[in-house]
């Protein structure tokens, strides 16, 4: 048995942070800010209390089951009704605010690392998408409006799996070494193919396989606890299923989330009970492990120029874009301006860093490794602890 005390320290911080979740919750900091420190100083950059040998590939599962699961619970806890509501938010946010985030990230990304345009490129995508984990601080806060707590939580739910195919398309081209061997006409399938299939993959498990736990549920034949466990299993079906049918596994899993809501209250009250710990568990986990791992790795890689990246990302690169997208939509400049604040970067960014590295390797395989890896760890960490500490402050300014 290994004597690496890491399953110590990720249960005693569990058991410590239970017990007085609700009183440090008053005080602005949340779960993901002290399980990203624990991480940090049990590493080698203080304590050096555990080093264990876990490789990118294992982390990023950790990653996609992490976020797989999330996204699946949001969704089922979001009123469809209120979507056709309030659907003008959240389309102009992903169908123009995202591309215009994307793109604004990558063309500073260049400005600050000339010479780098396929990293620049990666960082603009990899760093996008908002985190849906830390979403919920938002969704569960009621003196939020409402259009602005669904606007954020389908936002955080479907722009990770919109922006993956365009992280793919860079990944193949930096492989490939050469932009002309890249077919226009495979990739535009391909985006299709990702967002069509992930979306009815999504659809037709979540409304049928919700239809079955109801049934299954109401004539006595599931144990409660399989009730539970069996809503979970859904989201993993789901989205290993979209993954081989060639769709996209995170658009799928929140659009299953949406059509489980159709009249199952007992599926979705059970995925309440047992998903939102589960993923609450393997967050605290994944965050852990990063402040452990990577943390520390990219400590000595930060550089003035990665900080002022990290500080415009979290602000003008993607406020702009979100107010501008929002113009006509009817809401004041606070409700834009937090709508553009509020898009924290963390699981997602982790996992598409970690995809990177998988496809593409280190420093030796990358050029301009060196300047990716720390651009996007810094912009996580401020991200956890700026968007953490925000939103009591937010929630009084919307109150005015």
């Amino acid at each position: 048995m290994s004597n690496d005390p890491l399953l110590l320290i990720l249960a005693a911080g569990l058991l410590t942070f239970g017990l007085i979740s609700q009183r440090i919750a008053r005080i602005a900091l949340t779960a993901p800010m002290l399980f990203l420190l624990l991480g940090v100083i049990s590493g080698p950059v203080l304590l050096d209390w555990s080093a264990p040998a876990i490789e990118s590939s294992a982390l990023k599962i950790i990653a996609e089951l992490t976020l797989a699961l999330i996204l699946f619970t949001d969704a089922s806890q979001v009123q469809r009704s209120h979507l056709v509501k309030f659907e003008n938010l959240p389309i102009r946010l992903l169908g123009i605010g995202l591309p215009l985030t994307m793109l604004a990230g990558a063309a500073v990304a260049f400005l600050l690392y000339p010479g780098y345009w396929q990293v620049a490129i990666m960082i603009g995508v990899i760093l996008a998408p908002t985190d849906a984990a830390l979403a919920q601080s938002v969704f569960s806060a009621s003196a939020i409006k409402e259009k602005l707590r669904h606007s954020i939580t389908v936002e955080s739910g479907l722009n990770d799996g919109l922006a993956l195919p365009f992280l793919l398309l860079i990944i193949a081209i930096a492989s490939a070494g050469d932009l002309s061997t890249v077919d226009p006409w495979y990739w535009g399938n391909f985006l299709f193919q990702q967002i069509a299939l992930g979306a009815l993959t999504g659809i037709a498990v979540g409304y049928f396989g919700g239809y079955l736990l109801e049934q299954a549920g109401r004539h006595d034949w599931m144990d409660p606890v399989f009730q539970r466990l069996s809503s979970v299993a859904l989201a993993l079906v789901t989205y290993t299923g979209a993954e081989h049918a060639g769709g996209n596994g995170f658009i799928a899993v929140f659009m299953a989330g949406l059509f489980l809501h159709a009249g199952r209250t007992m599926v979705v009250t059970r995925l309440k009970e047992f998903g939102e710990a589960e993923g609450q568990l393997l967050t605290l986990v994944m965050f852990f492990l990063f402040g452990l791992i990577y943390v520390p790795d990219a400590l000595p890689q930060i550089t003035l120029e990665t900080v002022i990246y990290a500080l415009l990302s979290l602000t003008l690169i993607r406020i702009i874009p979100v107010v501008l997208a929002l113009t006509g939509t009817g809401l004041d400049i606070k409700e834009k301006l937090f709508l553009g604040w509020f898009g924290p970067r963390g699981i997602a960014s982790i996992l598409y860093l970690l995809m990177v590295i998988e496809q593409l390797g280190f420093a030796e395989q990358l050029p301009g490794y060196q300047l990716l890896f720390p651009t996007v760890v810094t912009t996580v960490v401020l991200s956890i602890f700026v968007h953490g500490m925000s939103v009591p402050l937010w929630v009084r300014w919307l109150k005015r």
